[in-house]
């Protein structure tokens, strides 16, 4: 019965572990709870001391109090140098768009840094609402975000956070986002010609002379 309670997830420190035995026991609260290698719904390396664990509370075999589904919280992973290197390549045409205005480069690094920081703090702000079950921060206010040029920010958090990474819609706009940012600095080199072919296709009077004068 209290197992079938108490399915609020809760969060505790490994204070003692034997990797040889395969279990130990984590601090919550006042309390020192058993934990078994078993008894982890995902398993990544040997916890260490202080690492800090995701779990539900529960009963083992012998009906005693132990952590269940346990998960390592990682908070942070580090970026693979691939990934890095992907984002330098998506930034050679905007950084180099922006030169050809004359414009000073420190305004362009400044305003892009702080929308990225922005974006990377509404990004932790949003995984830590979905650990704890609270109201999440909209997919559109991210969006907006990225939109707003801190696309960079959100590629970092995507990867040190790990999140919105498998989320296959949310990943299609963010990547839809990034082209448009593409799209508008190579325009920009070719002197908005496209920009001003498609605003023809969509907003100029194709019809003849003819045509217009019957209508």
């Amino acid at each position: 019965m209290i197992a079938k309670l108490r399915k609020k997830e809760h969060t505790g420190r490994v204070m003692e572990w034997h990797a040889d035995k395969g279990y130990g026991w984590l601090k919550f609260e006042d309390k020192r709870l058993f934990l078994h290698r078993r008894d982890f719904s995902r398993w990544h390396h040997a916890p260490k001391v202080g690492e800090e664990i995701r779990f539900t509370w529960g009963l083992d075999t012998k009906q005693r109090e132990c952590a269940q589904n346990a998960v390592q919280v990682r908070e942070v992973a580090a970026v693979s140098v691939w990934a890095l290197l992907v984002l330098a390549a998506l930034l050679v045409a905007p950084v180099y768009a922006w030169r050809q205005t004359g414009w000073e480069m420190w305004k362009l690094a400044a305003y892009v840094g702080a929308v990225s920081v922005m974006t990377y703090a509404a990004y932790r702000s949003d995984k830590r609402k979905a650990r704890r079950e609270a109201w999440r921060t909209p997919e559109w206010c991210l969006h907006l975000l990225e939109l707003a040029g801190g696309w960079p920010g959100a590629w970092v958090a995507q990867r040190r956070l790990r999140h919105k990474c498998s989320n296959r819609f949310y990943q299609f706009e963010f990547w839809l986002i990034i082209c448009i940012h593409q799209f508008v600095a190579f325009d920009s080199l070719q002197n908005w010609k496209y920009s001003q072919l498609l605003k023809r296709e969509l907003f100029e009077d194709h019809r003849t002379p003819q045509a217009r004068k019957s209508a």
